[in-house]
């Protein structure tokens, strides 16, 4: 793999990342459960971000499912602010349906992603999590466990270089805070 396909990898997370960026999950026991509107509605933090199936980011052979990891694994410690702005942000799932945040203190301009657009909005509808952010209507299938609520979608790409692109399915992994 290319030393491209990182940046490309870093890009995409980016892009996939700013619509993922909602979440909830109910304190509890580790058994999933069927989230509801209450359990969703609070403050949450990423806690993990998965790939599967996995990809070989650092063309040695071996795939990986963990996207925080690969990018705490880039040379000069390139990733350890991306991901300290990842899982230093805050969403907050507001009663009403709107969605509000905060970036994490490590967000620069250089990896400035604002967690929620203004004017973003949830809705729960049994097991699939809708986030409406002006036009862009996204659909994640939510599951929660403990205090972790993980929201998975469908996403193309070609990490493997061959011209192609595959699916994969991303999941956000969020804690409550």
């Amino acid at each position: 793999m290319k030393k491209l396909n990182g940046i490309r990898l870093m890009a995409w997370a980016l892009v996939v990342a700013m619509p993922m960026w909602f979440g909830s999950c109910k304190k509890g026991s580790d058994d999933a459960v069927t989230p509801t509107t209450s359990s969703v509605e609070g403050s949450w933090k990423i806690s993990g971000y998965k790939i599967d199936p996995g990809v070989d980011f650092l063309g040695t052979g071996q795939k990986s499912n963990d996207v925080l990891a690969y990018f705490r694994s880039l040379p000069n410690g390139l990733g350890n602010d991306l991901v300290d702005c990842l899982t230093g942000t805050t969403i907050i799932f507001n009663s009403g349906g709107k969605v509000t945040g905060t970036p994490g203190a490590k967000c620069s301009a250089s990896t400035d992603m604002n967690p929620v657009e203004d004017n973003s909005t949830w809705k729960l509808d049994g097991n699939k999590l809708t986030l409406t952010s002006g036009t862009d209507v996204t659909v994640y299938d939510t599951v929660i466990s403990g205090n972790v609520l993980k929201l998975s979608g469908k996403e193309l790409e070609d990490f493997d270089g061959d011209g192609k692109d595959e699916t994969y399915t991303v999941t956000l992994e969020l804690t409550k805070v």
